[in-house]
């Protein structure tokens, strides 16, 4: 069976994306995606073979505020917009149970348990969002919208509603630019290019990444926010 794939997210004959679409953006969604998970192993997905990403831009005037070290508002900032993620997730959730397609919701910030890596979540935003085809995996480790670089929050919801998928993402526009690896206070992020498969810790350091923000940023948040990548980086500014 041919995969039906949406080139810009947005395909008004298709009335179960564009009410979901609707629904994000009336809640304060920047961008919604839509992603084909079969790809994905089940376990990772949970069974589930569609993945919503829900997109909201960060602050520019707050972000802007970040000089060698974050700030409180940033700080306050990054909470607020998680939340917000959240609620619209389970809105997004709730209005596809009511048409018979049980989902999850992935909140926007959580760590599980994982021995093998304690710096992850339950499912990752980033697979969604790249699967989506709404940017790629930046040098630093995080997502690189196409349009608003790394200055995005995101968060996931799983389903098997019949939705039209976007295309995925297959290599990195990040091109010789190395601002972000500079900008690293931990010196977490190694430089390499970002290619589809390849493991984070190839990438970035984020024990290092985590012991730098609790030591160097205790007293903001109690050191859970760096940020000094994400302004860094010249896409999205």
């Amino acid at each position: 069976m041919k995969k039906e794939v949406n080139h810009n997210h947005s395909l008004p004959q298709n009335n179960f994306n564009q009410i979901i679409i609707n629904l994000g953006q009336a809640l304060g969604a920047t961008e919604i995606g839509f992603s084909d998970l079969s790809v994905l192993p089940a376990q990772k997905r949970m069974d589930f073979t569609r993945g919503i990403t829900v997109i909201i831009k960060l602050s520019d005037g707050i972000l802007n505020q970040i000089g060698t070290a974050p700030t409180q508002t940033y700080f306050s900032h990054y909470r607020s917009v998680n939340r917000l993620i959240d609620d619209i997730c389970l809105r997004i959730l709730l209005a596809l149970e009511a048409q018979g397609y049980p989902s999850v919701a992935i909140p926007a910030s959580q760590s599980v348990v994982d021995p093998e890596d304690q710096f992850t979540g339950a499912f990752q935003h980033k697979t969604g969002a790249i699967l989506s085809g709404l940017g790629w995996i930046g040098r630093s480790a995080l997502f690189i919208h196409q349009r608003y670089g790394p200055r995005v929050r995101i968060g996931t919801i799983l389903t098997n509603a019949p939705i039209i998928v976007g295309e995925p993402t297959t290599e990195s526009a990040c091109g010789s630019c190395l601002t972000c690896v500079s900008a690293c206070p931990a010196m977490a992020i190694e430089g390499h290019l970002w290619k589809p498969g390849m493991p984070r810790n190839e990438l970035y350091d984020a024990y290092a990444c985590s012991q730098h923000m609790k030591e160097a940023y205790h007293h903001i948040g109690r050191g859970v926010v760096c940020g000094l990548c994400i302004v860094a980086c010249p896409i999205g500014k």
